[in-house]
């Protein structure tokens, strides 16, 4: 999978999925991933049925074993020592693991990707209050702020979502949220030392905006933002 991924796109979730359970996802991937896997039935469902689908189809493998020198020169490469552990029934693991491993992602490469959302450094996943989620924000250190529309209800032609941040118990307008696709935001340079411990809101408000900047309708959701792990974090 490339660096960046669609989780919008009902394929590109389906595919991470099936990279989730194979271990391929990297760092913030896999952080980005779980947050939305936390609270997403239908993507915890995708998840198991790709680890039984892989199960199924490494009990249906032949198992093949390498060329003695294989080992060998792994453990040379990574410093190990060689002797007991080089047994026919590591290698019988092994070998299903990754040809189950080389066929998925080998349907993943066939999948076309498109330009993808940031990783970020922190997320905000913004549920309906039906639980389902609605979108995905993700934020970088220096204020930058990518949103992807993943499921968000439906509303009037006149409505949608506007996002809030609170600076010292007054809400600050971040600007409309997508009904479809993603869009980006800036926080302001003074907001930015509150960053990661302000609380963020949704509300329903007029697409152009809340009238007087103060929001007025109904609250969908509110939290904080939520730090992903690094890359270079020891998974």
């Amino acid at each position: 999978m490339h660096d960046t991924f669609r989780l919008t796109d009902p394929e590109e979730r389906e595919m991470a999925a099936g990279e989730y359970v194979l271990g391929t996802l990297t760092g913030a991937q896999r952080a980005e991933f779980e947050a939305l896997l936390a609270v997403s039935a239908d993507l915890q469902h995708s998840v198991e049925a790709w680890r039984e689908r892989l199960q199924l189809l490494n009990q249906q493998l032949e198992p093949v074993a390498p060329p003695k020198r294989v080992w060998p020169d792994i453990a040379a490469r990574l410093g190990l020592r060689t002797g007991p552990l080089q047994r026919l029934g590591f290698w019988r693991a092994f070998s299903g693991i990754a040809t189950a491993a080389a066929l998925i992602l080998a349907i993943v490469a066939l999948v076309p990707r498109e330009p993808a959302m940031m990783p970020g450094e922190y997320v905000f996943v913004i549920n309906q209050p039906n639980g389902q989620t609605a979108w995905i924000l993700n934020a970088t250190l220096n204020g930058k702020m990518m949103v992807q529309a993943i499921s968000p209800e439906p509303m009037p032609e006149d409505k949608g979502g506007e996002l809030w941040m609170m600076e010292n118990g007054t809400p600050v307008s971040l600007g409309m949220l997508p009904n479809h696709g993603e869009a980006t935001m800036q926080l302001p340079a003074k907001m930015l030392g509150l960053m990661k411990t302000a609380d963020f809101a949704v509300s329903m408000e007029p697409r152009e905006g809340a009238p007087g900047g103060r929001p007025t309708g109904p609250v969908i959701d509110a939290g904080k933002l939520v730090q992903i792990r690094s890359d270079t974090v020891s998974l």
